[in-house]
């Protein structure tokens, strides 16, 4: 082979080359796989649990529109009175109602029957206190947290469609919740006030004016 000849075939070995190594240097422009959505790690929200009803602690009893705790209306009442602790009174002088008080005395209770017969259907069951700090008062609570001391704002705000009326008897005034149940729950505020002072649960149109009198 002349030396020209061989010149020009190591040029183009070299240059083969050098493209070669160039080539294996490029940055590569394929896009690297999607690792995909990332998992959540958010816990699974924990619905509230609405603590059992201990018959000796109405601390611990739910209003509904059926009544409050075990106190349901249209229950029999000498079988409601006769599941709860002697703490509950009951006599002669007013056989139709039996009632209990806080140990602290902050608020008390009461579930009444009809009067027409000695097994009338429990008709009415209330929680109520004279508390001038009503917000303190632990006692029943509706499944969202409301019972004595709630302010009409807060009633409206899980309630929206609550109806709002004034005692026959007196300058109360009360807010009645929705509902197609044969029984009502109703808060009721004293003149003036914005705190409800008692939450009643009755199949009556109202609640109430008293119910020992």
């Amino acid at each position: 082979m002349r030396t020209n000849d061989m010149r020009r075939v190591f040029s183009a070995v070299a240059a083969a080359a050098v493209l070669g190594f160039l080539a294996g240097c490029a940055p590569s422009t394929a896009e690297e796989p999607s690792a995909g959505p990332t998992a959540s790690t958010e816990p699974t929200p924990t619905p509230t649990e609405i603590p059992e009803a201990d018959p000796a602690d109405p601390a611990t009893w739910v209003i509904s529109e059926a009544g409050i705790g075990p106190a349901e209306l249209g229950g029999d009442f000498a079988a409601v009175l006769g599941m709860l602790p002697d703490t509950w009174k009951n006599d002669d002088v007013c056989s139709w109602t039996a009632w209990w008080t806080a140990a602290d005395s902050s608020y008390g209770a009461y579930f009444v029957r009809g009067t027409e017969s000695d097994t009338a259907p429990v008709s009415e069951v209330s929680v109520y206190s004279a508390a001038e700090d009503l917000g303190s008062v632990q006692g029943p609570r509706t499944a969202e947290g409301l019972g004595v001391g709630a302010s009409t704002a807060e009633v409206l705000t899980e309630y929206p469609d609550a109806e709002q009326g004034s005692d026959e008897i007196g300058s109360g005034t009360w807010m009645r919740l929705p509902g197609d149940a044969d029984g009502h729950v109703f808060f009721q505020f004293r003149d003036g006030e914005d705190q409800a002072s008692s939450v009643t649960v009755t199949s009556r149109d109202a609640p109430s004016y008293e119910v020992c009198g």
